[in-house]
């Protein structure tokens, strides 16, 4: 028998998909290897369709979350899928696993995050299943909808297209650390200190810039978000596209709290290539289209090109950008037996 462990996260994923159900034709567009599967309502509108699950020690650790922000967070990045395939969430679905220690103050708490997070963007709790599981699990769904024009995969990169991002990145991972390591704001600053740890539990998914997008008639060529680490990220959608890419360590956006904590043992780069859950938009589009769009509204950092995926230091070294970022069955990120919920 073969470990789950040594196939890793994407070998696991194609192997099951690959099983497939033959006898089964429904109208979809697209289904696994993008953000969310895409099928079509009628002639000219299709839905977006994405599911998460987060669960209790792995994705959020009460030590330091409180149910209000586990809610709220298991929305957001739901959300983001959403952001991710440029479509506009509608509802959502909620599957709540609990255990039986959990009182009903704490599960009201959760709830009114996940709401807080769901009437943020317009989106409404349809309704879902309660069963009791070991540790606290939510598994979101959420539908969302576009014109069929307007929907973004992550194959539609070529080359001479700018690589962007819509804000900082490797404040999230950072706020992690700050979490983890019991690290106090004098340690950092203040307000560095709510900044990085607010980035981490509270993700802004970018439905902001998708409706920038539909009214500056704007659609880009591959759209991904950023959850598991930019140089992730840019593998994908470099693998979707049959392309490369080249990316430049000066132009990633590094935010001033970010820089600011020097106490962390990670380099600002190394977060902002690598952290993850910053649920920052990545895409490419043409230099004649990014003249449409609002220049504080992202940031450029590379090109797209015919092949090979580079990072141009700051030294004018050029080296593999080499993707480090979050396997969910990694060896080395799988988890202890987590914490017991409030």
């Amino acid at each position: 028998m073969s470990s789950i462990e040594q196939a890793g996260e994407f070998n696991l994923i194609h192997q099951l998909t690959s099983i497939g159900s033959p006898n089964v034709e429904p109208p979809i567009i697209a289904g696994i290897g993008d953000d969310a599967a895409v099928y079509r309502t009628n002639h000219d509108r299709v839905q977006v369709v994405t599911t998460d699950a987060l669960i209790e020690g792995y994705h959020f650790d009460f030590a330091f979350y409180s149910m209000e922000d586990a809610g709220y967070k298991a929305m957001a990045v739901n959300l983001s899928d959403i952001a991710a395939m440029n479509g506009r969430p509608i509802l959502a679905t909620i599957a709540l696993g609990i255990p039986g220690s959990v009182s009903m103050e704490n599960l009201e708490a959760l709830y009114r995050g996940l709401a807080a997070s769901a009437s943020a963007h317009g989106v409404q709790i349809a309704g879902g299943d309660t069963t009791r599981a070991p540790v606290l699990m939510l598994t979101i769904t959420v539908i969302g909808e576009a014109k069929a024009s307007e929907i973004v995969y992550r194959n539609g990169a070529r080359p001479g297209d700018r690589i962007c991002v819509s804000g900082t990145l490797g404040d999230a991972a950072a706020g992690l650390d700050i979490l983890r390591h019991g690290i106090k704001p004098e340690a950092v600053g203040s307000k560095a200190w709510d900044f990085l740890v607010a980035r981490h539990l509270r993700p802004n998914p970018r439905l902001d810039l998708v409706k920038e997008w539909a009214s500056q008639g704007i659609r880009p060529s591959a759209l991904i978000d950023i959850s598991d680490g930019l140089a992730n990220e840019l593998h994908h959608i470099c693998a979707a596209s049959g392309c490369g890419a080249t990316i430049r360590e000066s132009r990633l956006p590094l935010s001033k709290a970010l820089m600011a904590a020097s106490v962390l043992e990670r380099g600002s780069v190394d977060y902002a290539l690598n952290g993850g859950d910053d649920y920052e938009l990545l895409f490419t589009a043409s230099a004649q289209d990014l003249q449409k769009a609002n220049p504080k509204s992202f940031y450029t950092i590379g090109v797209i090109t015919e092949k090979d995926i580079l990072l141009h230091r700051t030294d004018d070294s050029v080296e593999p950008l080499v993707p480090a970022g979050h396997d969910h069955f990694s060896v080395i990120q799988s988890t202890t037996p987590p914490p017991r919920a409030p």
